[in-house]
């Protein structure tokens, strides 16, 4: 069985929060943006290190609650991340390394 190279992220917002069920989470990878649903994603990628940025677009702003992080990616392991949506949409989200 192979391993896949590349980062594996999962978005995740309180289930309160209904209105986000509807906007789409776009990752950005060193600069090249995706868009798709909260859930689950991998994003095959060369071992290095990249830039991931995440972040939503919800009413007027482009890049609501967005988080970072530098990851170094090895071949054959997938790096894990999540990215949590926070409760006030004025603050940024986190996004962190899943060990």
């Amino acid at each position: 069985m192979s391993t896949r190279t590349g980062i594996s992220i999962e978005g995740r917002h309180n289930p309160m929060q209904v209105f986000l069920r509807f906007v789409r989470l776009t990752v950005e990878v060193d600069g090249k943006a995706q868009s798709g649903a909260w859930r689950n994603r991998f994003v095959p990628l060369a071992p290095g290190s990249h830039r991931v940025n995440v972040f939503f677009r919800y009413l007027f702003k482009a890049r609501c609650c967005e988080a970072a992080v530098t990851v170094q990616v090895t071949a054959d392991q997938p790096v894990k991340l999540e990215y949590r949506a926070p409760q006030i949409l004025t603050s940024p989200g986190r996004l962190t390394v899943v060990r």
